[in-house]
């Protein structure tokens, strides 16, 4: 297929039909997390004059299928098992038939293969895929997105890093790639009700760090961990919430049980659903990532008027600016986390201060009507019509 750089400066624009232009979202579920919510909403928002999207999820029911079907979209999910890939395939080939989709606008890594592998028997509609993870861990993943590029026209890059990752390690075409960076509506953090820090085992006075995201190795809690035993001593009303689940559960509460000093200040809530209320009681938004892409935490906890200690990876070195919005540091360097999550406790007047201005930050640069005119823009532009943005 040919590459997006190469579609959008040579396509032959025409005028817009005048029914709404068909396009098919592939996701690999529709659980909630980062890129499921960024789908739902660009696919809620989207110019229903212009646009007609449907959604298709490779695996089972997922919460937000509910969310997008009241929303008037149609939405279909597979019922998927990637132990039995070519059967996926071969139900999305059927779902895309059904639609007859000009475009295709895939979500990560699974949902990219699928749509790239289906589309020529559906078809053949143009495919975008999305790239939303420096993916540090399983090499494969890269493998199989460099020998697949060819059947897409390319990938969203959710941020430069990405897309510079995707380049240099994964050795993809960089004309295939663009970038596009999530958004965020800041509404729902204004309203958010701070959860009683009674309920979470918390002191009302203590300065209270969060890091919210699933507990795995790339989520940094080792550093973490490493760097609240340094904090503690000096700070002795600092406490620490982490909100999640995953893999790497039982390394953690056994860590946290086995170490005086962190037993009674780290507090796990395990996977909730009220991270804005949380934010709004928290004082600090804390993400040690050895990776990332473009969390949406970060977003979050800007959009909620939190400062942010972060490390300096994919994505969150574009979002947070130190001394303006928050903290960067070096990623696994408990020392310098360490460093920075006590320059915060210190000075709560400067987290305020940060925070207000990483809330002005989102409602400038990150807007999710931004995100919705770029890939309507883009889509414009590789279909070839005339009120494209290439």
């Amino acid at each position: 297929m040919q590459t997006l750089a190469d579609r959008l400066r040579t396509a032959r624009f025409d005028p817009r039909p005048a029914r709404p232009v068909r396009v098919a979202m592939v996701i690999t579920d529709l659980d909630v997390g980062g890129a499921e919510r960024a789908l739902v909403n660009l696919a809620t928002q989207l110019d229903r004059g212009r646009w007609e999207p449907s959604v298709i999820a490779l695996g089972g029911e997922g919460e937000l299928a509910v969310e997008l079907r009241r929303a008037g979209i149609d939405c279909e999910c597979l019922g998927g098992s990637p132990r039995r890939p070519f059967a996926v395939v071969a139900r999305l080939i059927r779902a895309l038939r059904r639609r007859r989709p000009e475009l295709v606008q895939s979500f990560l890594f699974h949902a990219n293969l699928a749509a790239r592998l289906a589309a020529p028997f559906a078809g053949r509609p143009w495919v975008i895929g999305g790239l939303r993870v420096a993916e540090r861990e399983k090499g494969w993943h890269l493998t199989l997105d460099r020998i697949t590029g060819w059947l897409a026209a390319g990938s969203v890059c959710v941020s430069e890093g990405v897309r510079r990752f995707s380049v240099q390690a994964g050795r993809l075409d960089p004309r295939r790639l663009t970038v596009i960076p999530n958004g965020i509506d800041p509404r729902p953090y204004d309203v958010a009700a701070a959860v009683p820090r009674s309920e979470l085992g918390i002191p009302d006075h203590a300065f209270l760090a969060i890091q919210v995201g699933r507990l795995t190795l790339q989520k940094g809690l080792a550093p973490l961990l490493d760097a609240a035993e340094r904090v503690i001593p000096d700070c002795p009303d600092w406490h620490l919430a982490l909100a999640g689940d995953g893999p790497d559960r039982g390394w953690l509460l056994d860590r946290i049980a086995g170490s005086e000093v962190l037993n009674g200040r780290i507090h796990w809530l395990g996977p909730r659903r009220d991270v804005p209320d949380l934010l709004a009681t928290a004082d600090l938004l804390v993400l040690a990532s050895l990776w990332e892409g473009m969390p949406n935490v970060v977003l979050e906890a800007m959009a909620a008027r939190r400062a942010v200690v972060a490390t300096a990876v994919e994505g969150t070195d574009e979002l947070v600016i130190p001394g303006e919005t928050g903290w960067l540091v070096p990623p696994d360097d408990p020392p310098a986390l360490a460093a920075a999550l006590g320059e915060a406790a210190r000075d709560p007047a400067t987290c305020r201060a940060l925070g207000l201005a990483g809330r002005a930050r989102v409602e400038r640069e990150f807007s999710i009507r931004r995100v919705v005119r770029d890939y309507e823009g883009l889509w414009s532009g590789v279909l070839g019509y005339r009120d494209g943005s290439p």
